[in-house]
């Protein structure tokens, strides 16, 4: 499992961040996660891509901005109309895309979740 000190060593943009926020995040990783062996040895990789995700989204929600965090293909001003970029994924899908930590993560998600491949 991953720790503060290796989390602060991949993401050094997170380093004025109070340890146990840290350790709250990489807690709530290992819960979604849970079976480690299924992730193979990308485990701790991905625990720590998720944890920045989390960390992140939060950092945003606690500077005022509750909305959705996901990549917009379109946007206007008057009448305001927003346009989301992903609309056929799950929600967690959805709101992983809104970051590049979450991206990453479902990048592992990915691998460990396609099989193997035959030649």
């Amino acid at each position: 499992m991953a720790d503060v000190a290796s989390f602060l060593t991949r993401f050094p943009e997170f380093s004025e961040e109070e340890d146990d926020r840290i350790q709250m995040f990489l807690d709530d990783a290992a819960l979604l996660m849970h079976h480690p062996v299924k992730w193979l040895d990308f485990y701790d990789v991905a625990q720590l891509y998720l944890s920045a995700h989390y960390l992140s989204v939060a950092n945003f929600s606690e500077s005022g901005d509750n909305g959705v965090i996901a990549p917009i293909s379109h946007q206007e001003v008057d009448d305001v109309v927003i346009k989301q970029a992903v609309s056929s994924m799950s929600a967690t899908a959805d709101e992983l895309l809104g970051t590049s930590y979450g991206k990453r993560f479902l990048n592992y998600r990915m691998i460990i979740t396609a099989g193997p491949v035959g030649t």
